[in-house]
């Protein structure tokens, strides 16, 4: 008795409401209706998403729009997400049925007093909902209509917080400033290297963006691929002029494979941030006064210490057994006569035998998968471990090693197009040699 008078808990009363109002949405069916009566509907809508999402469908497009213009938004924010959604209701666009876009079309609201043309002129051209999307940014921002492309696509791409504010990134240049004095930048440009991020191709990200333009402004293009294919694509700190010292000491050695780059710049990384053996960090380390060739045996040397050592915990707190939440992206399995399977790693010992087993040091990763930040794949062909995969947490693939780090053959970059087609994951054009 005493447990029917207890009081429900939030979590258990939000439950309770989403079935209520669950059992009342299955008897109005909002799809069918004109898109201007769809917004009204959204903005007289109230309550926590659990319920929100119960009425509305958790994947549908209405109920993503409320999440990120409507709950937990301040009253400002409500009122100019309410007129931009108004007035796309009342055009010819696709962008309101699609719920990826949401937070896009949320960003354009939280600028729209920035606007520097009014939306009542913008027109949609092109039935493709992300080209519509592209345009609508470049009319009510881009008064020059030089804004590059890459920041453009940027909006599509869903990478509005790529290292940087795309969208304050966007009124800025759209006002005609310069990127070298956007506030947000992460680190320092000057003119040669501003000039050439302009012309970094169009679906790059920031930082891939960048470093063409610093590679550019060297006179080093031709190690684009190498780079972006090493950690210098995916971090960028105060350090960032030793590490671009790093490729200008690659460039200047002659007959060197330029895919070493990036298992040397992991060596560098482990033995100026971690240490290795019982040496303790290096901060200072440079490559200053050393060869190519000793530079070259040192990481081959770390890498096979990596392989031979698969029982050594680098730490207490770490065991062989020890786990992680994995990423949410599915393993995959296909192929009839030489069956292959794509599986996630999900302990320590998994990084350790992947490593051990194709030469490479993959296990100095497991800090990254630990804090979620990636996941490590292995790609096996009829049971044989062939190629280590690196997905980060925003779904693009970084890296694709197989034995000795080499890069993937055609036959493995097929599976791998294919597993990333299913699952929407970004494959950069430089990973698979393309």
């Amino acid at each position: 008795m005493s447990n029917r008078l207890k009081p429900l808990s939030h979590a258990a009363w939000e439950a309770q409401q989403a079935r209520i109002v669950l059992s009342a949405a299955k008897r109005l069916d909002w799809r069918r209706w004109p898109l201007p009566q769809q917004v009204e509907y959204l903005f007289s809508l109230y309550g926590s998403l659990p319920v929100i999402n119960a009425q509305l469908g958790d994947n549908s497009a209405l109920a993503q729009f409320y999440r990120h213009c409507i709950h937990e938004q301040k009253e400002q924010q409500r009122t100019q997400c309410a007129s931009l959604l108004r007035g796309l209701a009342t055009k010819r666009t696709e962008l309101l049925w699609r719920p990826e876009l949401a937070p896009a079309l949320a960003a354009v609201a939280r600028w729209l007093p920035q606007r520097c043309r009014e939306l009542t002129d913008w027109q949609p051209r092109s039935r493709n909902p992300f080209r519509q999307l592209e345009s609508l940014v470049r009319h009510l921002f881009d008064h020059y209509g030089d804004i590059p492309a890459w920041v453009i696509n940027s909006w599509t791409a869903g990478r509005l917080h790529d290292g940087l504010n795309i969208a304050e990134l966007t009124v800025h240049l759209g006002r005609g400033g310069a990127l070298r004095t956007f506030r947000g930048l992460p680190v320092p440009l000057s003119r040669k290297v501003e000039h050439h991020l302009r012309l970094a191709p169009a679906g790059y990200s920031f930082l891939h963006a960048l470093r063409y333009a610093q590679l550019a402004a060297r006179d080093q293009l031709a190690w684009l691929g190498p780079v972006l294919d090493s950690r210098l694509s995916r971090q960028l700190g105060r350090d960032d002029e030793f590490w671009l010292r790093v490729v200008d000491f690659f460039a200047a050695t002659p007959m060197v494979d330029p895919y070493q780059l990036g298992p040397v710049c992991d060596w560098i990384h482990q033995k100026r941030a971690v240490g290795i053996k019982d040496e303790p960090a290096q901060p200072g380390f440079s490559l200053k006064g050393r060869s190519m060739s000793s530079v070259l045996t040192q990481t081959a040397q770390w890498h096979r210490e990596l392989a031979q050592a698969p029982y050594r915990v680098p730490e207490t707190t770490l065991t062989l057994d020890t786990t992680w939440v994995p990423l949410p992206v599915p393993d995959f399995s296909g192929g009839s006569k030489c069956p292959v399977r794509i599986t996630q790693l999900r302990t320590y010992w998994n990084l350790l035998d992947e490593g051990r087993t194709l030469r490479h040091c993959v296990a100095s990763y497991f800090d990254s998968c630990r804090r979620g930040r990636s996941a490590i794949f292995s790609l096996t062909l009829n049971g044989t471990r062939a190629v280590t995969l690196e997905v980060q947490a925003n779904r693009t693939i970084v890296q694709a090693r197989g034995l000795f780090n080499r890069r993937p053959n055609d036959e493995e970059g097929v599976w791998i197009r294919r597993w990333a087609t299913e699952n929407r994951l970004l494959v950069p054009k430089h990973l698979l040699g393309e």
